[in-house]
């Protein structure tokens, strides 16, 4: 989904010319396409990666206390149980995938909205 937009992105500067380095980890490989990739040239893995960035302050508002992966904390390809953390301990955050489903043109995921999933979360306690 976001390799979409990014390569519609990068598409306008085809004839500039650009370096466009991704961040997979060492641990990761099976990801790896046709790109450059640092973390698997000085061997970092995921692990790696987040001790460093902790290590120069980083830490994403306490999400890696309840959740394995953060960067995508809005990605309609998580597991419900995942939303459901961030409806119990990041109301903020829970409240902006609120205000970014209102907006979209399309549906959050094919078996539920944002709002739904509030109904069943709210349900379930």
């Amino acid at each position: 989904m976001k390799n979409q937009v990014i390569n519609k992105y990068l598409y306008k500067y085809k004839n500039e010319g650009y370096i466009e380095y991704i961040g997979i980890a060492y641990d990761e490989q099976d990801r790896i396409k046709n790109k450059i990739y640092p973390l698997v040239n000085w061997k970092m893995t995921e692990k790696d990666c987040l001790e460093y960035c902790y290590s120069k302050g980083f830490d994403w508002g306490g999400l890696y206390e309840h959740l394995d992966r953060v960067s995508c904390w809005c990605c309609p390809l998580k597991r419900i149980n995942e939303y459901k953390v961030l409806y119990k301990y990041y109301p903020k955050l829970w409240q902006e995938l609120k205000e970014m489903d209102k907006k979209a043109n399309n549906r959050f995921r094919k078996d539920y909205t944002v709002e739904e999933l509030e109904k069943k979360f709210i349900k379930e306690n």
